[in-house]
């Protein structure tokens, strides 16, 4: 399998709910992260930053883009 070539990681958190119930997100996305980067070492920053912020999280995404050519 080709290493990524590069990767995001993207925290959505909830900041509220609107009148019909529904979650208010606003998602903080990081760029350039190392494509080698373990997804047990992307746990524990996002479980560092999440320690940092006001709003909980709802979803932690990691976006891998790799070069086919």
């Amino acid at each position: 399998m080709n290493e990524a070539q590069q990767t995001r990681l993207s925290l959505v958190f909830i900041t509220g709910v609107n009148e019909e119930g529904k979650n208010i997100t606003k998602t903080k996305s990081f760029s350039n992260v190392k494509g080698s980067a373990t997804d047990e070492s992307l746990v524990a920053l996002t479980n560092a930053l999440v320690s940092l912020q006001q709003h909980p999280l709802a979803d932690s995404v990691r976006n891998n883009h790799y070069s086919v050519i």
